[in-house]
Order: C-alpha cells, then sequence, then structure tokens
C-alpha cells in the first residue's frame, strides 16, 4: 500500500512538472494594430475598353485589436496563431458607369506562423516569421452596390519581423510589423471586364487582384 501510494506521488509530480514545463514554453499577447492596404488597379479593364479609366479598388485604413499565442520549442523556433479583428471600407470605382460602391465589413484574420528567433540577450528578443491563413469579410448595413453583399474567405500570406523587450518576468513589450498578401474581397458581386462588355452590364464590384497590407502592432505579451 505505501509503494503505491510513493509511486502514485512520484507519478503526479512527475506530470505537474511536465505541464509546468509545457506551459513555460507558451506566451500569449494581446494589444493593438493598425490596418494600412494598398490600393489594385485592374489594367485588363482599361485595355478591355470598358471605360475612360481603369477599374480601382481600395481598402480604407484602420485600427483594430489582435491576440497572439505561440509556443516555443527548441532554441530558435516557435509557432503562433494570432486572431485580430477590425472594420473597414472596400470602395470600388467602375469604370463602365464612373460610379463608385462602398461596403463597409467587420474583418476577421486567422493566421498561423512559423517564428525563427534571432539572436538576442535577456532583455531584447528579436524574431522574423512567416506563415500563413484566411481572412473573413462580413458585409454590414449601410453598403452601396449594385447586388446583395456576402460574407467571404480569402487566403493571405503572412510574413514580418519584430521583438519582444523584457518587462519583468512574466511581461513583455513586443513591437511587431506583419505584412499580408490577400485576395481583395468582392462579397461574391465580381463580373469580369470580358463578361461586362460581351452583356453590356455592370462591371459589378472589385478587381479580383491581390493587395499587400502592411500591419505594425504594439502588444502586452504574458509568459507562464
Amino acid at each position: 500500500m505505501k509503494l503505491k501510494l510513493i509511486l502514485i506521488t512520484v507519478l503526479a509530480f512527475g506530470s505537474l512538472a511536465h505541464a509546468q514545463g509545457i506551459l513555460s514554453n507558451i506566451s500569449i499577447a494581446a494589444g493593438g494594430e493598425g490596418v494600412f492596404p494598398s490600393a489594385t488597379v485592374d489594367r485588363a479593364s482599361y485595355i478591355a475598353g470598358n471605360g475612360f479609366s481603369p477599374a480601382a479598388q481600395s481598402t480604407t485604413n484602420s485600427i483594430g485589436g489582435v491576440v497572439d499565442a505561440r509556443y516555443d520549442f527548441g532554441r530558435h523556433s516557435a509557432v503562433g496563431a494570432a486572431v485580430s479583428f477590425n472594420r473597414s471600407a472596400e470602395v470600388f470605382f467602375a469604370p463602365d458607369s464612373g460610379a463608385l460602391s462602398r461596403i463597409h465589413s467587420n474583418n476577421i484574420e486567422i493566421i498561423g506562423t512559423y517564428i525563427f528567433r534571432l539572436p538576442s540577450n535577456e532583455r531584447v528578443k528579436p524574431y522574423a516569421m512567416f506563415g500563413g491563413g484566411m481572412v473573413r469579410f462580413a458585409p454590414v448595413s449601410g453598403y452601396q452596390a449594385n447586388g446583395i453583399p456576402q460574407t467571404e474567405m480569402k487566403p493571405a500570406f503572412a510574413y514580418g519581423f519584430g521583438s519582444d523587450f523584457k518587462l519583468t518576468d512574466h511581461f513583455s513589450l513586443r513591437l511587431q510589423y506583419r505584412g499580408l498578401l490577400r485576395a481583395d474581397p468582392d462579397f461574391k458581386l465580381y463580373v469580369s471586364p470580358a463578361a461586362a462588355t460581351a452583356s453590356n452590364g455592370s462591371a459589378g464590384f472589385g478587381t479580383s487582384l491581390r493587395s499587400h497590407v502592411p500591419e505594425p502592432s504594439i502588444q502586452i505579451v504574458y509568459h507562464f
């Protein structure tokens, strides 16, 4: 009986130590993020003769929030999963009508990354990262578009760099730059320039191109 109690105690302490070892490699961060998308111009719409100027799409700048969880393994490697949210407006110029369409949307970015730890010291820990994920665009009321916009998901490639600055044993300040290369949303209203010309109809909404989106952020990190 005593032997069983000893074995149970040893196993319990071993499991606790193992769990603490895993937790010590986990960090959770939260903070604010700026979102500054570039505009896209569909030169094919100009070549197709759809109007006096090409179709163009732009996204308004915005500020949102980000939550980031990371697990370190090995000396220089970590994996991360980040969820960020913001609200923006997609603005589309249709050359066939010369009209501007605008759709506001709530956006959620879900991005997974591999993080490579660069040479560091006790207080400054720089890193580089790359990965990918999806961006969800959910239109809200008050849109101005030819049709009813629908929620859609678009793929995204991510890259970036940053650094954690130690504040205490458990807290750090993170300054990060992340860039996204993602497909522009069209809310399932896109009509190609060739199809619009052939049917003498509207160009719909969107250029169906990709945008580069710089996303600098500042976060507070908690290390277990």
